[in-house]
């Protein structure tokens, strides 16, 4: 568990490729951006938040919904009205996902993908609490899994929806050899020349095709890359200063900066407790 003022992060040892986050009582918004390989599950228990943006007025969270984000799906993060926002979320790993859509459905099939990102489902609420609370309570293994499973086969049942990999990316080889491109060496400055020419593509063509198909420009993706290795590298103890180094940031305020910006929580208050 890592707890910071408003927001507090739980991961189990034995439950691989899970953390689920409580954040109480929270103005921070989120900007647009995207996991590749990460599902996202959110429930408010108060307040209300827009998914995307005002723009997608009907993607809203709120307490009687659930919004079910896809691996590579935009969303951000961005309270409504005064009050403030109290909410659970809880990021999957595709292949964890993955796997538990071939429990449930009993076929080789890849990957599932949510038409709908927000549904109003009690039945899906109310076993996705009792999996929170689970994690809160740092319940034994069997406990755990049952729970998970329980809320993931409800959802998976009602919503999901097996593709096929090329369907579920949805993105021509030269977005794939880009977004390989663009998250390697995260330490170092990268140009829209260098990673145009690494695909084979004008400048302005490379920016439209890979935002056609991913919903946000080359730079936000690489970000995203970088504060997840970030994640990774605080998690094995290495120094924050260190840490902004090998994540290519100019300064170790400049990247708590970002961090924060990405996470809801300082490097800081991420390690607490790990």
């Amino acid at each position: 568990m890592r707890k910071s003022e408003n927001t507090t992060f739980y991961r189990h040892h034995e439950l691989k490729g899970i953390e689920v986050t409580r954040a109480i009582e929270s103005h921070h918004i989120f900007p647009k951006h995207a996991h590749d390989n990460t599902y996202t599950l959110v429930l408010a228990d108060r307040g209300a938040s827009y998914c995307v943006g005002p723009e997608e007025h009907e993607a809203v969270v709120d307490r009687q919904s659930v919004a079910l984000i896809n691996p590579a799906q935009v969303h951000s993060g961005i309270p409504i009205g005064r009050e403030q926002l109290s909410y659970w979320s809880v990021n999957i790993m595709l292949d964890v996902m993955t796997a538990s859509f071939r429990d449930v459905s009993g076929k080789d099939a890849a990957a599932p993908e949510f038409k709908r990102m927000v549904v109003r489902d009690p039945v899906l609420q109310g076993h996705l609490l009792h999996f929170f609370h689970r994690m809160t309570m740092h319940g034994g293994r069997l406990s755990l899994e049952t729970a998970l499973l329980e809320s993931l086969g409800h959802l998976l049942i009602r919503y999901g929806n097996a593709q096929t990999p090329e369907a579920f990316r949805g993105e021509s080889h030269r977005v794939c050899r880009a977004k390989e491109y663009l998250s390697e060496e995260l330490g170092r400055k990268m140009s829209l020349d260098e990673v145009a020419e690494a695909v084979g593509l004008s400048r302005y063509h490379f920016l439209r095709v890979f935002k056609n198909a991913t919903g946000i420009a080359p730079h936000a993706f690489r970000t995203q890359r970088r504060i997840d290795l970030s994640q990774r590298l605080i998690r094995q103890g290495m120094p924050f200063s260190q840490v902004a180094l090998e994540t290519g940031f100019s300064d170790q305020s400049h990247f708590t900066k970002r961090f924060k910006q990405f996470t809801g929580a300082t490097p800081r208050q991420y390690m607490t407790n790990l």
